[in-house]
């Protein structure tokens, strides 16, 4: 496991990490039962990686049909259901991997997912605090550790955030950035929630250049939130698989650690 030492990050560990995942993260296929059908749990995996969730569905049902037993399997499963926002249905395969896995870190973000799904299904329109909260609230409760899986990007680690319970999108973790950052886009569908904070000068890959700068209310990722954090907006090209970038004025709000291996964030609070 590899923690990222703060306030000194470096981009190019972010890289290295990233190499690292790929070679550790893959489910090691000698150790999937025979009955498994290997083919179709590893192009549904692969699907999963490259974020095409309704892609990896189909295949992932096939490998289960084979083998309904795998926690591997039903692992993925869970997570790709997660990410469709089937919740009752990766409720259950959340459970099952709770029950039957061995692997500590997979279990505990199993167990954390049905948690939160669990407290989606018995909320109702107008009864209580609205869904969403109520995730964040056992989520964020305590000191425990908050697990949320990476999202494989050319040479990045990417997750999913939301921006002020108003729009979800995909981010780059970058620990190099001294500003989280947001695509001209996405500031334009916050609207008025954000605050305007004048402009501020940051370095880019064309150089130094004036970027206007926001405070964004609540970002929060997998139940992780951070509040008032100060943002930059910025170009992104029209088409990109991300809307911006999680830097250090979200990032230094937790103690955040990289486990390569496992393809996780795992946030602690200070």
């Amino acid at each position: 496991m590899t923690t990222v030492a703060l306030p000194r990050p470096c981009s190019r560990w972010l890289g290295v990490a990233f190499v690292a995942w790929l070679a550790l993260s893959a489910p090691t296929y000698a150790q999937v039962e025979a009955s498994e059908d290997v083919s179709a749990f590893r192009s549904g995996v692969m699907a999963y990686r490259q974020g095409d969730y309704a892609r990896a569905l189909p295949f992932l049902r096939q490998a289960q049909s084979a083998d309904a037993g795998s926690v591997n399997i039903r692992y993925y499963l869970a997570i790709v259901l997660d990410k469709l926002d089937r919740g009752a249905e990766a409720l259950a395969h959340y459970d099952y991997v709770t029950r039957y896995g061995n692997e500590d870190r997979v279990v505990a973000y199993a167990r954390q997912r049905a948690q939160a799904l669990g407290i989606s299904q018995r909320q109702t329109p107008g009864a209580g605090e609205p869904v969403l909260a109520a995730q964040q609230a056992v989520m964020t409760s305590s000191r425990q550790s908050v697990l949320v899986p990476l999202q494989p990007h050319q040479n990045a680690l990417m997750v999913e955030a939301r921006l002020n319970d108003l729009v979800s999108a995909n981010f780059i973790v970058d620990t190099g950035a001294t500003y989280t950052s947001i695509s001209q886009q996405l500031a334009d569908a916050l609207g008025d929630s954000v605050k305007p904070l004048g402009t501020v000068r940051i370095t880019t890959a064309n150089g130094r250049i004036e970027a206007r700068k926001v405070l964004i209310e609540r970002i929060s990722v997998n139940g992780v939130e951070a509040h008032n954090v100060e943002a930059t907006v910025i170009d992104v090209r029209p088409g990109s698989s991300f809307s911006g970038l999680l830097g250090l004025s979200f990032i230094r709000q937790f103690r955040l650690t990289i486990d390569p291996q496992e393809g996780l964030l795992v946030f602690q609070p200070h």
